[in-house]
């Protein structure tokens, strides 16, 4: 994981900068181990590359932005011919794994440099999230862009005053935040320097697919992955079961994504911590983790994965709502004045309202977070991995956010989800804020993630209702929009959060080798709508997502097969953290700065 940052300015205003120190100081968050920068001058331009490097590959730290020199260089201060800024993980090239103690960084660099010009052809043979930025000294164009599916931030800065500069970064400058726009994960990018002297403007080079690259002579790339399967399953069809061939095709693609996120993680990259041996040596890796069957389930395979004296933490965040808070103080009233004792519903939340309006003020606060509904599902499905997989030391963390602290953070997690500007952005922000926030000195860096899975096996509730509205038809074409739209709701949004902390986040589910097959199934291999059940036990778990259930039923986590599906926002108590407008707050809606 690193920062990326480019300008490109006019020669002739030689000490000036496009950008704030406040910008870079950002940019210098999300790559604790290195910050550097180079420059130079083509023709009447200069240009500057920023990096900052989170290092998680290799021996030993590679500091960026790299760059070599043209061959014959006579002076250290002679211009370097090829300089690449890097943000990603390349686990593959050409279909090839690199090798444990390799660096991609410098093993993509040096393809950069050797490909006669032929950059995207590069670019297209990584598997892996990323993004860049890299000149081509030889032909004189800065290239840049993130990957297919967009899984790491990269934003531009809109150009206002017509000054011809230019501005590329992972996230925007507070200055100046609402001139930047997202890049979008469509193709990759390029300025050409020799023509583009005053205004520069960009150029594309476009993914398309099979059949789209057939009806164009324009240059293109063909996407890596199929279009999605859109057999219709035959009416009645029979249901899965935990021994149908997609349960166990679906462990061995999570086990292969898992082994290349998980494994040979450099000890460097690894905190040393005095005193911290045994079971408090420090985790490598941490999960963001609800309890839900998508986060435990990649919980389970990396057991099966890293040795068994290798810790995992499990990150556990809550929140203090004030207006669920208030909501069920009010339901305790009523219950007090109609002389009702039970369980109370307030805003979905159970709450024993007996006797809490006498409840002390410290044993309050600890039950704001108690009943946070990913609280109970965490602590129910940690108590399972617990009891499946007894070896591994499972380290379940408690993250509470009072709602102070919320306040106090929220201009900054505005900021960081910037081009994302709604309601939803900020709740879902919020939550991925304080998870990913490091608790103590030997927080890992690397944090998994079950995003993904919802969108490829029907997960959302929107799913059942669209396979009700429409049938067979209706669920594929709602499946195609959640695949298609991931990269631009999602994931740049997501990177800009997690990143902000110096720590990266791996999407397991989002392995283009796990994608290109999971997309070619028909939907009755995902998900169960439709299908006659049995009269088996297994045949109660829900529709949505059915063969990650089965999964893990397959692998004895039967509770955490059966866990209702819950947005991170509602389970975290992100949603609707302020009683503005009522309440009546959706999601869809631009942020409110302050309450009204």
């Amino acid at each position: 994981m690193c920062g990326i940052l480019f300008e490109l300015l006019q020669a002739d205003n030689s000490t000036a900068s496009s950008v704030s120190h406040g910008l870079i100081k950002d940019v210098g968050r999300r790559g604790p181990d290195s910050l550097e920068s180079v420059e130079l001058v083509v023709g009447s331009l200069r240009l500057k590359f920023t990096s900052s490097v989170l290092s998680l590959r290799g021996t030993a730290v590679v500091p960026q932005p790299l760059f070599s020199k043209p061959d014959g260089a006579k002076t250290q201060d002679e211009a370097p011919e090829y300089v690449l800024c890097w943000n990603g993980e390349a686990w593959r090239f050409d279909g090839q794994e690199f090798g444990p103690d390799e660096n991609d960084t410098r093993l993509i660099f040096d393809r950069l440099s050797s490909c006669d010009g032929k950059v995207q052809d590069v670019l297209q043979g990584i598997e892996g999230p990323f993004a860049f930025v890299f000149y081509d000294g030889p032909s004189k164009r800065v290239w840049f862009g993130r990957d297919w599916l967009g899984r790491r931030s990269l934003l531009r800065r809109k150009s206002t005053d017509g000054d011809g500069s230019v501005a590329i970064c992972s996230i925007a400058d507070p200055r100046t935040i609402s001139q930047w726009e997202e890049i979008e994960a469509d193709g990759f990018y390029y300025i050409d320097l020799q023509t583009d002297t005053s205004s520069p403007h960009l150029q594309k080079i476009a993914f398309v697919s099979d059949s789209e690259r057939e009806n164009t002579e324009s240059p293109c790339m063909k996407l890596p992955i199929p279009q999605l399967c859109k057999h219709i399953p035959a009416t009645n069809s029979t249901a899965l079961n935990p021994k149908s061939p997609p349960i166990g095709r679906l462990y061995d693609l999570l086990y292969d994504s898992l082994r290349l996120r998980v494994q040979n993680v450099p000890l460097h990259s690894i905190p040393v911590v005095p005193g911290h041996e045994g079971r408090l040596r420090p985790s490598k890796v941490g999960i963001l983790f609800s309890g839900g069957v998508d986060c435990t389930m990649l919980a389970r395979i990396v057991h099966d994965i890293l040795p068994a004296e290798e810790p995992v933490e499990l990150l556990n965040v809550a929140f203090e709502n004030r207006r669920v808070l208030d909501a069920a103080a009010a339901e305790a009233k009523k219950a007090k004045k109609s002389k009702k004792g039970s369980t109370q519903i307030a805003n979905g939340v159970e709450l024993d309202t007996n006797g809490l309006e006498n409840v002390p003020a410290t044993s309050y606060t600890d039950s704001v977070y108690d009943i946070c509904p990913d609280r109970q599902t965490g602590r129910k499905s940690w108590s399972e991995l617990r009891s499946v997989c007894p070896t591994r030391d499972w380290r379940f963390r408690e993250i509470n956010v009072p709602y102070e602290e919320v306040v106090t953070h929220k201009s900054a997690v505005i900021a960081l989800l910037h081009p994302h500007d709604t309601e939803m952005d900020l709740s879902i922000g919020l939550a991925f804020y304080f998870a990913s926030r490091p608790l103590e000195t030997d927080s890992p860096r690397i944090l998994l993630s079950g995003l993904g899975a919802d969108e490829l096996f029907g997960g959302y509730a929107r799913h059942g209702t669209a396979f009700n509205r429409a049938g067979y038809p209706g669920l594929i074409d709602e499946l195609e929009l959640d695949l298609t739209r991931l990269g631009k709701r999602n994931l740049g949004r997501d990177d800009r959060i997690i990143a902000n902390w110096g720590r990266e986040a791996r999407f397991p589910f989002l392995d283009e080798r796990l994608l290109q097959e999971v997309i070619s199934w028909p939907v009755s291999d995902k998900c169960g709508f439709g299908a006659v059940q049995s009269d088996e036990e297994w045949s109660k778990l829900d529709n949505e997502k059915q063969v990650l259930r089965l999964l893990a039923w397959k692998l004895g986590m039967k509770g955490v097969a059966g866990e209702k599906k819950r947005a991170i926002q509602f389970g975290a108590r992100t949603a609707k953290m302020e009683a503005t407008r009522g309440g009546k707050v959706k999601g869809t809606q631009k942020i409110s700065v302050t309450p009204e």
